[in-house]
């Protein structure tokens, strides 16, 4: 299972009132219920230092009051600066959404027009939380703090931390940073250590719901803080208030678009040098995350519920704009943007990868949900995806649990009826939803109307797009010449395909440079030029051919985004990777395909 991340309300309890157990999601790990925690005042907190000292008189009674520093890690004083309240929480709900995205920590982050390093950011956050439990609402006074030696904790956090428990984690930081001028390597709690990058996002997110909330959340899982990777601090890139321009003269990514592919080459530890022609083996490639607005899943939304109204199934993807969305992507999406409209927001929403539900089940439903209680479902869907980058096998109401599928068509009946309407219907009826099959065909695509797909249906996958000159007389010419004689697809695809990987070298940048007649022209390219050529000259041979984007592990154990184009042939997508000469038309020699994360399938690369 992968561990989750969190959102608004942070899988933390409402103020007032926790959520009864009908309320909830099933989830696949279990949260600590208060009574687990009654022993938190017999349990002798500590916070442990950098350079392996093991205590502190600042924290301890019996401690050494004189640990180790590694000197490296120490930085100057320096003189005093001030935070404002609203500039900490501002920079938390920054810092937060940053590890959601990216499951690791900025380098630093902009409070106030200062650049303020991950370990200041820390101390602040803390210091700004200890404030907002008293009423002090003042500006926090600091300095620089060196980074920790050697990060460290408990690597599966189980439970919750209350409130007082959170409390007194930051009260021993903030102690242990003015005593010691350096953050500590981890926190001891309850439920283990907490390793200084998950406190770093413990305190965001807990700050990031005081935001949004104006209040504390009474207490917070830890199992999202398992998510957040521990890595040289150097190799993290900062987080900076702007607009949804990215930089990579000056890294400084927007609010909630933090884009390491922006950076330099060795924020992703990529080295030109390394690679040689012919041999793409660190592929540098943007990693935007997907975006779409509600409009477009309205849209979508009256397509897939045709689809099923007519095939009793759901479909296997939905097309929006150029992509290709699974239906567990699209759950995320009609949950994410009802719960958008009922707020009255009308930005874009973000999106990833998520895995498919493991075991799709529910009750026969009768009856109906009111709008309380689908809204409910739908933040309760919402959480649990950003949680645990998964669909839910079922989702618990009151009426009985309903079954993944039946949650993808009700809501997909709702925002059809809002599309409609011009408004959220006031219920929902769940009988119809019993017909939806538990599995459905893997063949089927709601794509343009909802039909199973034929070479009409694929039209967008043999058309130009941005890049991609499927009508440029240079690059039909280069198809016919290599498919002239050739009879079968898969002949004619293989020709393309292996004229690209031999007379295309390899070139280090981000992103597109030339486009499929560029990279033609030039005879180099990264992997993204080298995709637009084979996706441009299979197009041009009447072949339907998709881009491909995901995070790939290659050859030699390092993990980079990655693109390559896909071919449709006799029904299926193949693969086709030219960056390595080890590569064949449906063969991946150079990364492992199965431990690749898609991030999406495009008609046109947006990037």
């Amino acid at each position: 299972m992968e561990h989750p991340s969190m959102d608004q309300n942070d899988y933390m309890e409402n103020p007032q009132e926790e959520y009864p157990d009908s309320s909830v999601l099933e989830p696949e790990y279990e949260s600590s219920s208060e009574e687990e925690l009654t022993d938190t005042s017999t349990v002798d907190p500590e916070v442990k230092y950098a350079a392996g000292g093991d205590t502190d008189s600042a924290i301890l009674e019996n401690g050494d009051t004189s640990p180790v520093v590694n000197e490296a890690n120490i930085i100057p004083a320096s003189t005093k600066k001030e935070a404002s309240m609203e500039d900490i929480l501002d920079a938390s709900t920054r810092v937060k959404n940053f590890i959601d995205l990216h499951k690791r920590l900025p380098n630093f982050v902009t409070v106030a027009g200062e650049q303020v390093l991950i370990s200041d950011f820390l101390y602040i956050s803390v210091k700004g939380l200890l404030g907002i439990s008293t009423g002090q609402n003042g500006n926090i006074a600091y300095e620089s703090y060196g980074l920790p030696a050697n990060s460290s904790g408990t690597s599966n956090l189980r439970g919750t931390m209350l409130k007082k428990d959170y409390l007194d984690l930051a009260s021993r930081i903030g102690n242990f940073m003015d005593a010691n001028g350096v953050a500590p390597n981890f926190g001891r709690s309850t439920r283990g250590n907490i390793k200084f990058e998950s406190a770093v996002y413990l305190f965001a997110r807990i700050l990031d719901f005081q935001n949004i909330n104006k209040q504390l959340p009474n207490y917070a899982y830890m199992a999202p803080l398992n998510q957040v990777r521990t890595t040289p601090l150097a190799d993290t890139v900062p987080v900076t208030p702007g607009n949804n321009n990215t930089n990579p003269g000056n890294n400084t990514p927007d609010d909630n678009n933090t884009n390491p592919g922006n950076n330099t080459p060795d924020d992703n530890n990529t080295n030109p040098g390394n690679s040689t022609p012919g041999e793409n083996t660190e592929p540098p490639v943007e990693d935007n995350p997907l975006k779409v607005t509600v409009g477009q899943i309205l849209d979508a939304a009256n397509r897939v519920k045709a689809f099923v109204e007519k095939n009793k199934a759901l479909p296997n993807f939905v097309t929006i704009g150029n992509m290709q969305i699974n239906m567990s992507q699209f759950l995320y999406l009609l949950s994410a943007g009802l719960v958008q409209i009922n707020t009255g927001s009308n930005g874009d929403i973000a999106f990833g990868d998520f895995k498919a539900p493991t075991a799709s089940s529910g009750n026969q439903l009768s009856n109906s949900l009111n709008r309380n209680s689908y809204m409910d479902l739908a933040g309760r869907i919402k959480d649990f995806m950003e949680n645990n980058l998964q669909a839910p096998n079922f989702g618990n109401t009151n009426n009985g649990r309903i079954k993944f599928e039946s949650m993808v068509y009700m809501f997909s009946k709702i925002m059809s009826f809002h599309s409609n309407q011009g408004r959220l219907p006031t219920f929902v009826t769940l009988a119809d939803t019993n017909a939806v099959a538990t599995t459905y065909n893997q063949n089927q695509s709601a794509g343009g109307g909802g039909d199973k797909p034929d070479y009409s249906a694929y039209a967008i996958y043999l058309a130009n797009s941005q890049n991609c000159q499927v009508t440029n007389s240079a690059i039909v010419n280069l198809a016919n010449s290599l498919t002239s004689g050739l009879s079968s697809t898969w002949d004619k695809a293989e020709a393309i395909f292996n004229w690209v990987r031999d007379r295309v070298s390899y070139s280090f940048y981000y992103n597109t440079r030339y486009g499929a007649l560029g990279t033609l022209n030039s005879r180099t390219g990264n992997c993204v030029d080298q995709s637009h050529l084979v996706v441009a000259l299979t197009r041009a041979a009447g072949i339907p051919t998709r881009y491909a984007h995901g995070d790939c592990t290659f050859s030699s154990g390092s993990r980079y985004g990655h693109v390559w184009a896909e071919i449709l042939i006799n029904g299926n997508w193949v693969r086709a990777d030219p960056s390595s000469s080890r590569n064949r038309l449906g063969v991946i020699n150079n990364w492992n395909t199965g431990t690749a994360s898609i991030k999406g399938y495009y008609a046109s690369l947006p990037f």
